[in-house]
Order: C-alpha cells, then structure tokens, then sequence
C-alpha cells in the first residue's frame, strides 16, 4: 500500500540566493516571520526555522512578529487516535470558547492549565502511539507558563518552548500591539489621502489577495490601520478637513487617538504589518504561502505612496505528515485488491507454482476440464465437469492458505486504508505532535540548502 511523503520543504526564491543587508542604522541584520498565536503545524513552524538558520548564517538576530489582535477563535488542536489499525481524530479545545470567538487572545485571560492536562491525559489513551510525547509537552508548556498576563503572551510562551529544541537560539517576540511605530504614522498624516488612493489601487490591482479597499472621502479617510481598546479591533480614520493639522479618530470605541500615547492604541492591518516591517523593523521577511499573496498589495501600494522599496521577502513553507501505523491505500489499490481477493481463490494455479507432482497433476487435470467444457454438448457431462473444477479449486486452496488468506487480508486492510488515508495524509497537526527527529531533519534541510550558498 502507499505511504504518504514524510515531509516536503518549500522555499521561494531559494535559501542559498537569499540576500539581505542591514537597514535603517542596523549593523546586523534582522531576519523576521509572524503568525497569530495558536498551536501551529510545521508548515507554520518551518518559518521560524528558516528565519533562525538564515539569521545565524549571516550573523544576524531572529525576529517573531506575535499577530495578536485580531480574534482567532478558541484554541484547540487535533489529535491523531488509533484503535487497533483503524485511525481517527479527536479535537481538543481548551479555554472558554464564547470568550475566545469574541475577544482577540490579547484580551483574554491565560488558560487554566488544568483542564488542559485533564484533556490531554484523557486523549493520551487513545492517542496514536507518535503524538503521545507531544501532548505531554503541550501540557507541560502550558503549566510552565499558567501566570503570564494574557492568552496571547501565554501561548507565545508556551510554542517558543514547544520549539526552541529545534533553534539555535531564541527568537525575539514583537506583539502587534507594539508594532505600529511613530514613523508610520507620521508618515500617514502626512499624506492621508495619497496612501489612501495608492492602497486602493493596490488592492484593486490583486483581486485574489482579498484586500479591502479602504474608505477615501473628502474631509475622512479610513487609515489602514486597527484601533483596539479593551475588546474588538475597530477601524481607524483621518479627519482631513483642516488639511494643517489631520487627527485619528475611531468609530465605536471611546479611545483617544489625539494624546501623546496614542501607539498603543493602534494596530496594523494584514498589509500594514508587512510593509511596517519590511520598511522599519527588519531586513528580510519570511511569509507562508498566503502571505505571498497579499503581500504583493504591500508592495505595490507602498511604491506607489513613498516611491521606495521593501525589504527583501521569501516564501517558506511545508508539507509534513505524521508517521502512523496504520494501514494506508488508493482507492485504485482497494479496488485491485477487492478484484484479487474475489478472483485468487478460484485461479490458484495463475498465481502460484505446484508443490509437488499431485498438485501439478490436478492443475493438469482443471486446464484440460476447462478446455473441453466449452465444446462438450453432454449437459450431465459437463456439470460433472464443472462440480470437479470446484473441487480441484477447493483442493489448491488448500495447499495455498497462506496466498488465499494474504489477499484477503490486503482486501480489508486496503478498504481500511483508504479510510484512513484521508487522515493519514493530514499535514495540519500541531508541531509538538511530530517526532523530534522529524523536525530536527526540517531545519538539517534548510541548512543543506543554505550550504550551497556562497555566503
């Protein structure tokens, strides 16, 4: 039967062409990436991995960019269970879900790391045998970190110890809440309505990256740009009716976006922390997948408003699929299988050799039954003819158990296979539930893809 790729690696442009220089006063570079903070799979993983392999190759620092602001959802992963060889998968959600859907993590309280254990010990049982280690870290993690002052500063912590084994350093942590710089907005106020039409036309120019264009009026104009005050994000607008002297102000929340503090209020949208980033706060930015999409209104639109240039990007990703013991098939082997199970046991002699001189003589005996059946008009005849074929039929079954019972038994593991499959193939769950060795060899193939690099 088939077994699924362990892992596949995908970086673009490749690592050993990467190139980067410091900027904006920096001596060493700053290598960055960025994800909300839930319980990632590896092909989230992968980019800190490359972000800390490519920073120590040039001499430089790591940077993970927290995106804690915008509500996730609860937290909650998948788990591989196994029963016998039939597999399945069971969902753990952990804290308050009616909160979680609300609030971004940023605002919620840190989960109680009890419930937590109570769950991942009541999974543990019927865990598959290779993500048993992995919950047990996952619960460990969670009660090192049980008093950090809110969810999302909790399981930031929680995933830099699920994955420092495979770093060789730490990597620093900016959340979103202290992203948005006092450059940026200076910037932004000083030119409201040109960032606005020139962020437009971006979006507009990449359909598929689903931007929104903003809102662009005569005296408002929305910012890209979030507001966040003690609950939800709210959108961010620019008064320029007194063209000298444009103000921030919000919708829906009574925050003050006037005062001396006003930072911390803010926060970036999708578009926004890249081009922050790449213009600010670091020297090359490491997306996923989706991440190339969207950042191409990032780049256009910031051109198109400053006339610069970002800082370089890559694109690194993976595909990797847990190593479960379990029978795993096509729907094309299935059928073949269910074809020779039924067809086998009648045709022995086509698809095994005589023991001894008796049997060949009974294969001898079918093939000349069988090619006189056909011409042989004697209807008593030829029913005792086909009553022998039978019998001979039953007699190398006999001597052929071991055949007969091997292709049945790959008929059913097959039609089990290819129910598990579906499962088997799943490239999404949580890092820390692979094998150490697994991800280990994720960082040991960016490096031997950096090795060609003429430094």
């Amino acid at each position: 039967m088939a077994e699924p790729p362990t892992t596949r690696l995908h970086i673009d442009p490749p690592i050993d062409r990467w190139r980067v220089a410091p900027r904006n006063g920096r001596t060493t570079p700053v290598i960055a990436t960025g994800h909300q903070p839930l319980l990632w799979h590896p092909g989230i993983l992968v980019k800190d991995l490359a972000a800390d392999v490519f920073a120590q190759h040039v001499g430089g620092s790591a940077l993970h960019v927290v995106v804690e602001h915008n509500a996730i959802g609860p937290l909650a992963i998948e788990v591989p269970t196994q029963r016998g060889k039939e597999l399945s998968s069971q969902s753990l959600v952990f804290g308050n879900t009616t909160a979680s859907t609300a609030f971004p993590p940023n605002r919620l309280p840190p989960i109680d790391p009890a419930p937590i254990h109570q769950a991942i010990r009541g999974a543990g049982y019927t865990a598959a045998l290779s993500a048993r280690a992995g919950l047990d870290q996952i619960a460990e993690a969670f009660a090192e970190h049980a008093d950090l002052p809110n969810r999302s500063a909790q399981i930031s912590a929680v995933l830099a110890t699920l994955k420092q084994p495979y770093l060789h350093q730490p990597m620093r942590r900016l959340p979103t809440s202290q992203l948005v710089t006092q450059g940026f907005v200076d910037r932004l106020l000083a030119d409201p309505s040109g960032c606005v039409r020139a962020y437009n036309r971006a979006a507009r120019a990449y359909p598929e990256a689903g931007i929104r264009p903003l809102y662009l009026g005569r005296d408002v104009v929305e910012a890209p740009l979030w507001a966040q005050g003690e609950g939800a994000s709210t959108p961010v607008f620019v008064d320029i009716g007194d063209s000298k002297q444009p103000t921030l102000f919000t919708q829906g929340q009574s925050l003050d976006l006037t005062g001396n503090d006003v930072l911390r209020f803010l926060r970036p949208r999708a578009v926004t922390l890249s081009a922050i980033m790449r213009s600010e706060l670091c020297d090359l930015f490491i997306h996923g997948t989706g991440g190339r999409v969207y950042d191409q209104v990032t780049e256009r639109w910031w051109h198109d408003w400053t006339g610069e240039d970002l800082a370089p990007k890559a694109v690194v990703s993976a595909d990797a699929v847990l190593d479960l013991d379990v029978p795993v098939a096509t729907r094309a082997q299935h059928i073949k299988a269910q074809w020779l199970a039924h067809h086998l046991p009648h045709n022995v002699d086509r698809f095994s050799d005589p023991k001894d001189d008796a049997e060949a003589a009974l294969r001898h005996e079918k093939r000349e039954l069988l090619d006189r059946m056909d011409d042989d008009r004697d209807r008593r005849r030829r029913a005792r003819a086909f009553v022998r074929v039978h019998a001979i039929n039953a007699g190398l079954r006999d001597c052929h158990a071991d055949i007969v019972k091997a292709v049945r038994q790959d008929a059913q593991d097959t039609r089990l296979g290819l129910l598990n499959a579906a499962i088997a193939r799943r490239r999404d769950w949580c890092f820390a539930l692979y094998p150490g060795e697994q991800l280990h060899d994720l960082a040991d193939q960016i490096n031997s893809r950096l090795a060609a690099s003429p430094g």
